[in-house]
């Protein structure tokens, strides 16, 4: 169907090139009244067609392609002209004076008033244009866009949530029927709603009434977890459903209450950050050593994960020796994985102590970047340290010797072998001992720099010392291990009659701000594990995160360890695992170890030494908890089991 739209002006203006233009130009209205054009012809049937004239456009209005109406069509809205009412048949007569059809419907918008000036001159709006005025917008200003802007200013404005009643969420794919959905989700509500009218009633602390949920918090408690199982578990709805109100219908309020405080958000600090979480057991620090008995870590099938359960023999050892010398001292840098060759002493031409030249690696640990929710694409690895992605560079720091780690217990027995812990019938029975250490490397691997020991549960120091290696030193690892070149240059030698070491105002140096505290040193690794020896007995509970690096690193085989590593393992498994950071981070909420970094002063061991026994504590705490649900209870501080009429025994204990 052909249309006209001959009251626009042609945006080409006099340029205009097209063939017969629908736009009106300025010579067709003054030739429109003098141009009379040919009627259209009628086709077979009888009903009239568009005209196809194919001759050259006119010059004004006969260029407009007119439509007549059909022969069925009925009468126009328009009176017809006195020409046409002398016809007997109007429907037959097509003349020119005929009212196209197309012209009495009404249009919106109402066209614009016509005028004579040309499409090239910009047309002033017609008077009969409403202008929008102040008043006029100003009365329309209150009404909304929207409903979501009504609502989200309502949110804004309110801070909750829009009421819901008791009735299942309009989803795309339901996967059950609205019936069975809303069975189970009163079912559900049901027993939320018990479940918060029993806390209600149970006697609270003050500061625990934001536990119990008002009447709309439970319906919108009910409805979420009903679409969250619609959408994420469709196939299985109705048994899930049904297995969640099963969970809460045996639930008592102690679990509702415990469920609700973790759910509850945490309260901030002043500062902005985590309240750390405290840890109170209710026992004496005697009871909670005697239920470490419960948690002990079991090495024996972990040798090859790092952890050494016995002494290496002697020949394996001189095998080990032989095999170093065969080696003539050829190692991997840990660092940038280069080979190169090491040399104990000194190598006699120049003194050099390894080959390879400078060493150009990534001292960060390689991360995946998060991805934007809905993004399928692969995201390569990066560094911690620089950010760049992993085979960009060959490493954003610089050292000038490169570095080797030992890991075979033969090879670390070659340069000190192991030693069992010996008997010590002084130790308290009553106490167990935190220890970390710190290591650099040397032209051995790695070394033990520094060795702490803390008391457990009251984490009083015990024993802090630098230690001086027995290899030529190669890095300290400061930016890790905490200790710098000053520290083991300026540290004063340990003798028998020194106490504990006081803490010292700390101290500046020209190269670094050293956290670490006056430290005295101790001429070998072997003295400082005869010092760690003298305050522990074999049954003492040694406690540590990643024990396999503090035990190698003094060679020491200790029967009773706590490692955090294994208390809190990964979802996967060794050789995967948690770090100390992050442990206390979430279990505890407490920063620790933020000194790390391209200009950090390292960690501290006796931090990492006394977070690793809080993170035990925490686990006592809750297994104590554990044991009360299960029916023992302590009387006259021992502690007795379900259904016992006596005391605890140790055999009972270690169950």
């Amino acid at each position: 169907m052909s249309f006209s739209l001959r009251h626009i002006p042609c945006p080409a203006g006099k340029n205009c090139t097209a063939f017969q233009c629908i736009f009106g130009h300025g010579e067709d209205n003054a030739t429109e009244a003098k141009v009379q054009p040919t009627p259209p012809s009628s086709s077979r049937n009888g009903s009239s067609s568009i005209s196809r004239d194919r001759s050259p456009p006119y010059q004004g209005a006969p260029s407009k392609r007119i439509k007549v109406e059909q022969k069925n069509d009925s009468a126009p809205s328009q009176p017809p002209s006195k020409a046409n009412t002398s016809h007997g048949n109007a429907s037959k007569d097509h003349s020119l004076n005929t009212t196209p059809r197309s012209v009495t419907r009404p249009v919106s918008p109402p066209p614009l008033q016509r005028n004579t000036r040309t499409p090239d001159t910009k047309a002033r709006p017609s008077s009969s244009t409403p202008k929008k005025t102040s008043s006029t917008k100003d009365s329309k200003s209150p009404v909304p866009s929207s409903g979501k802007t009504v609502a989200k200013a309502d949110c804004q404005s309110t801070k909750q949530r829009k009421p819901e009643s008791l009735n299942p969420r309009l989803l795309k794919s339901s996967p059950a029927s609205h019936e069975t959905r809303l069975k189970l989700l009163k079912m559900l509500h049901h027993q939320y709603n018990r479940l918060n009218e029993a806390l209600r009633m149970a006697a609270m602390k003050p500061a625990e009434t934001s536990l119990i949920m008002s009447p709309q918090g439970l319906i919108f408690r009910a409805l979420d977890d009903e679409e969250e199982t619609a959408l994420e578990k469709p196939a299985v709805y109705t048994n899930v459903m049904k297995n969640k109100i099963m969970q809460h219908k045996k639930m008592n309020v102690a679990q509702w209450k415990e469920l609700r405080v973790k759910e509850a958000p945490r309260p901030k600090e002043q500062n902005g950050g985590n309240i750390p979480k405290e840890i109170n057991t209710g026992l004496t620090a005697a009871q909670e050593v005697e239920l470490l008995k419960r948690i002990v870590t079991r090495v024996d099938d972990h040798s090859n994960h790092g952890y050494v359960s016995s002494v290496p023999a002697e020949d394996a050892v001189e095998s080990a020796r032989a095999g170093l010398e065969a080696a003539k001292g050829w190692e991997k840098c840990d660092r940038c994985q280069q080979r190169f060759q090491v040399f104990p002493g000194r190598r006699a031409e120049d003194g050099a102590l390894v080959s390879g030249g400078a060493c150009n690696f990534h001292w960060g640990k390689t991360y995946v970047p998060e991805k934007a929710p809905g993004d399928t694409t692969r995201i390569p690895k990066r560094y911690r340290c620089c950010g760049q992605e992993v085979g960009d560079s060959a490493g954003c720091a610089t050292h000038d010797k490169h570095v080797f780690k030992v890991g075979d217990p033969k090879r670390l027995a070659a340069v000190l072998n192991y030693a069992f812990t010996p008997d010590n019938p002084g130790i308290p029975k009553d106490r167990a001992v935190c220890f970390d250490c710190e290591m650099g490397y040397t032209v051995h691997g790695m070394e033990l720099i520094r060795l702490t020991a803390t008391s457990w549960p009251l984490g009083e120091e015990l024993l802090d010392v630098l230690v001086q290696p027995i290899g030529e030193i190669l890095d300290l690892n400061s930016r890790y291990s905490g200790v710098w070149p000053d520290d083991l240059a300026n540290a004063k030698p340990w003798v028998p009659d020194d106490a504990t070491p006081s803490k010292s105002k700390i101290r500046t140096s020209a190269v670094h701000e050293s956290k670490s505290k006056d430290l005295k040193i101790v001429s070998s690794p072997e003295v400082a594990r005869d010092l760690l020896f003298s305050l522990i007995s074999p049954s003492t509970p040694l406690i540590g995160h990643g024990l396999e690096n503090d035990l190698n690193a003094v060679r020491i085989v200790h029967p009773t360890l706590i490692d955090t590593v294994l208390l809190y393992p990964h979802k996967l498994g060794l050789p995967y695992r948690h770090g100390l950071k992050m442990l206390m981070d979430v279990h505890l909420n407490k920063k620790i170890q933020q000194d790390t970094g391209p200009k950090a002063l390292g960690h501290d061991s006796a931090e990492d030494a006394r977070a690793a026994g809080e993170l035990v504590r925490l686990k006592i705490m809750n297994e104590w908890k554990d044991m009360q649900r299960a029916g023992w209870t302590l009387v006259d501080g021992h502690f007795w089991p379900p259904g016992k009429p006596g005391g605890l025994t140790e055999a009972v204990i270690e169950k």
